[in-house]
């Protein structure tokens, strides 16, 4: 059975972030459906790459994704924290025991701030530390129980999708994928 991500994008949202992870899950099968939270599709990202969303908000809202991502980018995580129809919609997928991704910036400024999680633990940017409760020092971490992935920044792009991966679609999937990205020894743990 196919699985199905959902990667949101903002203006100002990290471009190496949101491309790795869409580029990762693609490669291992998962369809990717990239949507903005705004009306308008052209996002410009933190460093001024542009990318065109597929979709809208409105358009996903009621979909259900076995995942949803949230790349990070300071001024991107401003503009998901202050978007009520996106912190309803991880609410939804929480509440539907699905996947809430979210990597840099983001688990900070937008799942904490809002405590959708108040028992995850969690890792982001390093100078957010201050600012989650139940912080891990970890590149990318899996908190199984309340089903949510964070990851620390643009470097652990790779590691945070390979995670996502490795969650939806098991080890072998995630080892099948690093394996093609000819990734150097100690990068991820699939070799």
């Amino acid at each position: 059975m196919t699985k199905h991500a959902l990667v949101f994008l903002s203006n100002g949202c990290e471009e190496t972030e949101a491309v790795t992870a869409m580029d990762l899950l693609t490669r291992a099968g998962v369809k990717v459906t990239i949507a903005s939270i705004s009306d308008c599709r052209e996002i410009e990202c933190s460093r001024g790459v542009t990318i065109l969303a597929q979709k809208t908000l409105s358009q996903v809202k009621n979909i259900d994704y076995d995942v949803v991502i949230l790349p990070g980018g300071v001024k991107g995580a401003e503009n998901f924290r202050e978007c009520s129809a996106l912190i309803d919609k991880l609410k939804q997928t929480h509440q539907k025991g699905n996947i809430v991704a979210a990597i840099c910036a983001s688990p900070a400024m937008v799942l904490q701030y809002h405590n959708l999680f108040p028992q995850a633990y969690m890792t982001g940017y390093p100078s957010t530390k201050g600012t989650i409760k139940l912080w891990k020092d970890d590149r990318v971490y899996f908190d199984e129980k309340n089903k949510i992935i964070t990851s620390q920044g643009p470097a652990t792009s790779m590691d945070f999708a390979l995670k996502i991966i490795e969650v939806l679609l098991g080890r072998a999937k995630a080892a099948e994928v690093a394996q093609q990205l000819i990734l150097p020894t100690g990068i991820d743990c699939y070799q």
